[in-house]
């Protein structure tokens, strides 16, 4: 099951699509499991972003059920990445790869050249998800495991995998694995 808890007052109808096209996308269980409160101590003071891995790390995670449910968090705030050998540099998503939980946000959305708010983060959603399951990035830009800075995701709105990605995902989640 894929649950997800918003971060950030996001329209109901926008939520609702992102559980939707997540859930047509994996053929799994996906719902709406209601809000949490972001941690204070994630965020960065230098960039006012929430540093991801240190999100999903300090948040609480009441709503994770049963072993192999995935959490996907949703916020409208910025998430960028540790600092590393450029920088700290803001991000669309973060997943444990392999594991439990995952953020997605809908900071930059609706920007020129960008996709809008709906068919953007559900896109997002599916390619955070797609890392729980130990997707790797896809070449295909029609997938929505293809990386999402480069131009391909953003010229293909439908959220949609490949065959292999699809493949792979099926998988994992028959296995309960990830």
């Amino acid at each position: 099951m894929i649950r997800i808890v918003t971060l950030s007052v996001l329209p109901i109808e926008v939520i609702d699509h992102v559980t939707r096209r997540v859930h047509a996308a994996y053929g799994l269980g996906c719902e709406i499991e209601g809000e949490a409160h972001l941690p204070k101590g994630a965020r960065d003071k230098d960039t006012n972003a929430f540093d991801g891995p240190k999100l999903l790390a300090e948040i609480d995670d009441k709503t994770m059920l049963y072993a192999d449910d995935k959490l996907l968090y949703i916020t409208s705030e910025p998430v960028s990445t540790p600092p590393g050998p450029m920088g700290r540099g803001p991000i669309s998503g973060y997943a444990q790869y392999g594991q439990g939980k995952a953020v997605v946000t809908s900071h930059g959305l609706g920007a020129k050249g960008a996709l809008g708010l709906e068919s953007g983060l559900a896109k997002r959603a599916a390619h955070q998800v797609g890392h729980l399951w130990d997707l790797h990035h896809c070449f295909d830009p029609r997938c929505a495991m293809h990386p999402d800075w480069a131009p391909g995701f953003t010229q293909y709105p439908e959220v949609a995998l490949c065959l292999f990605c699809r493949e792979k995902s099926e998988r994992k989640i028959k296995l309960g694995q990830g």
